[in-house]
Protein backbone atom coordinates (compact mmCIF):
# COMPACT_ATOMS: atom_id res chain seq x y z
CA UNK A 1 0.00 0.00 0.00
CA UNK A 2 1.34 3.13 -1.07
CA UNK A 3 0.49 6.47 1.01
CA UNK A 4 0.56 10.40 0.16
CA UNK A 5 -0.67 12.19 2.36
CA UNK A 6 -4.73 11.88 2.03
CA UNK A 7 -3.84 9.80 -0.91
CA UNK A 8 -4.13 5.93 -0.40
CA UNK A 9 -3.25 3.55 -3.05
CA UNK A 10 -3.08 -0.28 -3.10
CA UNK A 11 -1.15 -1.82 -5.91
CA UNK A 12 -1.62 -5.64 -7.26
CA UNK A 13 0.66 -6.92 -9.66
CA UNK A 14 -0.12 -9.87 -11.36
CA UNK A 15 1.70 -12.95 -11.19
CA UNK A 16 3.99 -12.39 -13.81
CA UNK A 17 4.90 -9.01 -13.80
CA UNK A 18 8.75 -7.87 -14.29
CA UNK A 19 9.40 -11.74 -14.16
CA UNK A 20 12.35 -13.03 -15.30
CA UNK A 21 11.73 -16.24 -17.92
CA UNK A 22 13.02 -19.40 -17.20
CA UNK A 23 15.88 -19.80 -19.09
CA UNK A 24 17.50 -16.20 -17.73
CA UNK A 25 16.56 -17.96 -14.17
CA UNK A 26 18.14 -20.92 -14.89
CA UNK A 27 21.56 -19.62 -16.56
CA UNK A 28 21.96 -17.75 -13.11
CA UNK A 29 21.51 -20.79 -11.51
CA UNK A 30 23.94 -22.49 -13.41
CA UNK A 31 26.02 -19.61 -13.03
CA UNK A 32 26.14 -19.95 -9.02
CA UNK A 33 26.45 -23.36 -9.24
CA UNK A 34 29.70 -23.19 -11.59
CA UNK A 35 31.02 -20.19 -9.12
CA UNK A 36 30.42 -22.66 -6.10
CA UNK A 37 32.75 -25.40 -7.51
CA UNK A 38 35.20 -23.09 -9.09
CA UNK A 39 37.40 -24.99 -10.92
CA UNK A 40 35.89 -28.36 -10.70
CA UNK A 41 33.94 -30.20 -13.30
CA UNK A 42 30.64 -30.37 -13.15
CA UNK A 43 28.07 -32.34 -14.62
CA UNK A 44 24.78 -31.03 -16.08
CA UNK A 45 23.08 -34.07 -13.97
CA UNK A 46 24.71 -32.80 -11.32
CA UNK A 47 23.30 -29.01 -11.73
CA UNK A 48 19.26 -30.67 -12.54
CA UNK A 49 19.33 -32.95 -9.36
CA UNK A 50 20.90 -30.15 -7.36
CA UNK A 51 17.77 -27.74 -8.25
CA UNK A 52 15.04 -30.21 -9.68
CA UNK A 53 15.29 -28.67 -13.14
CA UNK A 54 14.98 -30.52 -16.46
CA UNK A 55 18.17 -31.69 -17.70
CA UNK A 56 16.77 -31.28 -21.77
CA UNK A 57 16.30 -27.39 -20.60
CA UNK A 58 19.77 -26.88 -19.14
CA UNK A 59 21.66 -28.40 -21.73
CA UNK A 60 20.01 -25.42 -23.75
CA UNK A 61 21.02 -22.98 -21.21
CA UNK A 62 24.76 -24.37 -20.90
CA UNK A 63 25.01 -24.54 -24.64
CA UNK A 64 24.40 -20.65 -25.06
CA UNK A 65 26.52 -19.79 -21.98
CA UNK A 66 29.38 -21.66 -23.49
CA UNK A 67 28.80 -20.08 -26.74
CA UNK A 68 29.22 -16.82 -24.48
CA UNK A 69 32.55 -17.74 -23.41
CA UNK A 70 31.16 -17.79 -19.21
CA UNK A 71 31.12 -21.58 -19.22
CA UNK A 72 33.91 -23.92 -20.32
CA UNK A 73 32.31 -27.32 -21.79
CA UNK A 74 34.40 -30.12 -21.91
CA UNK A 75 33.87 -32.65 -24.46
CA UNK A 76 34.58 -36.61 -23.41
CA UNK A 77 33.90 -39.61 -20.90
CA UNK A 78 35.55 -37.47 -17.86
CA UNK A 79 33.64 -34.26 -19.42
CA UNK A 80 31.43 -31.59 -18.16
CA UNK A 81 31.58 -27.74 -17.53
CA UNK A 82 33.06 -25.11 -15.29
CA UNK A 83 32.82 -21.66 -14.96
CA UNK A 84 34.97 -19.80 -17.84
CA UNK A 85 38.01 -17.75 -16.82
CA UNK A 86 36.93 -14.14 -15.65
CA UNK A 87 33.40 -15.20 -14.83
CA UNK A 88 33.05 -14.83 -11.19
CA UNK A 89 33.46 -10.71 -11.86
CA UNK A 90 30.48 -10.79 -14.62
CA UNK A 91 28.10 -9.09 -13.79
CA UNK A 92 24.76 -10.25 -12.73
CA UNK A 93 23.04 -7.91 -15.23
CA UNK A 94 25.16 -8.97 -18.15
CA UNK A 95 24.04 -12.57 -17.40
CA UNK A 96 20.35 -11.36 -17.27
CA UNK A 97 20.29 -8.57 -20.64
CA UNK A 98 22.20 -11.97 -22.49
CA UNK A 99 19.45 -14.29 -21.79
CA UNK A 100 16.53 -12.54 -21.76
CA UNK A 101 14.51 -12.14 -24.78
CA UNK A 102 12.29 -9.31 -23.87
CA UNK A 103 12.24 -6.27 -21.91
CA UNK A 104 9.31 -4.72 -23.10
CA UNK A 105 7.10 -4.00 -20.45
CA UNK A 106 3.97 -2.33 -22.26
CA UNK A 107 2.97 -2.92 -25.80
CA UNK A 108 4.35 0.35 -26.56
CA UNK A 109 7.88 -0.79 -26.10
CA UNK A 110 9.41 -2.31 -28.66
CA UNK A 111 9.83 -6.20 -28.38
CA UNK A 112 13.05 -8.72 -29.44
CA UNK A 113 12.15 -7.91 -33.15
CA UNK A 114 11.97 -4.11 -33.09
CA UNK A 115 7.80 -4.56 -32.84
CA UNK A 116 5.25 -2.45 -31.15
CA UNK A 117 1.73 -1.77 -30.80
CA UNK A 118 0.50 2.22 -31.31
CA UNK A 119 -1.08 3.74 -28.67
CA UNK A 120 -3.32 6.86 -28.95
CA UNK A 121 -2.30 8.69 -26.18
CA UNK A 122 1.62 7.93 -27.23
CA UNK A 123 2.97 11.56 -27.60
CA UNK A 124 1.73 12.96 -24.28
CA UNK A 125 2.09 9.60 -22.48
CA UNK A 126 4.51 9.83 -19.23
CA UNK A 127 4.12 6.02 -18.19
CA UNK A 128 6.22 4.87 -20.71
CA UNK A 129 8.99 6.80 -19.25
CA UNK A 130 8.46 5.83 -15.55
CA UNK A 131 8.68 2.44 -16.60
CA UNK A 132 11.50 2.46 -18.66
CA UNK A 133 13.24 4.43 -16.08
CA UNK A 134 12.00 0.98 -14.14
CA UNK A 135 13.73 -0.98 -16.09
CA UNK A 136 16.65 1.15 -16.06
CA UNK A 137 16.75 1.08 -12.53
CA UNK A 138 16.36 -2.57 -12.48
CA UNK A 139 19.27 -3.50 -14.55
CA UNK A 140 21.43 -1.16 -12.74
CA UNK A 141 20.60 -2.83 -9.46
CA UNK A 142 21.93 -6.07 -11.07
CA UNK A 143 24.95 -4.73 -12.65
CA UNK A 144 26.16 -3.93 -8.90
CA UNK A 145 26.24 -7.91 -8.42
CA UNK A 146 28.80 -10.28 -9.81
CA UNK A 147 28.48 -14.15 -10.12
CA UNK A 148 31.18 -14.09 -7.71
CA UNK A 149 29.15 -12.52 -5.12
CA UNK A 150 26.01 -14.92 -5.49
CA UNK A 151 27.88 -17.85 -4.27
CA UNK A 152 28.56 -16.31 -1.00
CA UNK A 153 28.67 -17.34 1.80
CA UNK A 154 29.85 -20.80 0.12
CA UNK A 155 28.98 -23.17 2.93
CA UNK A 156 25.61 -22.57 3.03
CA UNK A 157 24.49 -22.55 -0.68
CA UNK A 158 26.17 -25.60 -1.27
CA UNK A 159 24.98 -27.23 1.43
CA UNK A 160 21.30 -26.33 0.42
CA UNK A 161 22.39 -27.50 -3.17
CA UNK A 162 23.61 -31.01 -1.39
CA UNK A 163 26.89 -30.47 -2.50
CA UNK A 164 30.07 -31.74 -0.82
CA UNK A 165 31.74 -28.24 0.90
CA UNK A 166 34.99 -27.25 -0.92
CA UNK A 167 37.50 -25.49 1.15
CA UNK A 168 39.92 -23.31 -0.36
CA UNK A 169 43.46 -23.84 1.47
CA UNK A 170 46.43 -21.38 0.52
CA UNK A 171 49.23 -22.74 -1.15
CA UNK A 172 51.74 -22.03 1.87
CA UNK A 173 48.97 -24.33 4.41
CA UNK A 174 49.25 -26.65 1.07
CA UNK A 175 52.66 -26.90 1.39
CA UNK A 176 52.97 -27.34 4.85
CA UNK A 177 50.89 -30.14 5.07
CA UNK A 178 52.10 -32.09 1.81
CA UNK A 179 53.83 -35.00 2.74
CA UNK A 180 57.34 -35.11 2.67
CA UNK A 181 59.61 -36.29 -0.23
CA UNK A 182 63.12 -37.18 2.48
CA UNK A 183 62.82 -40.26 3.92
Amino acid sequence: MLSYGFLRLRIYLAPDTMRLTDYTDYSLRVMLYLALRRDEISTIQEISDAYGISKNHLMKVVQRLGELGWVDTIRGRNGGLRLGPNSLELSVGAVVRETESDFALVGCFPDEHGGRRSCVIEPQCRLKHALAAAREAFLAELDRHTVGELAQPAGELTGLLGMAPITFVSRTAAARHAPSSEH
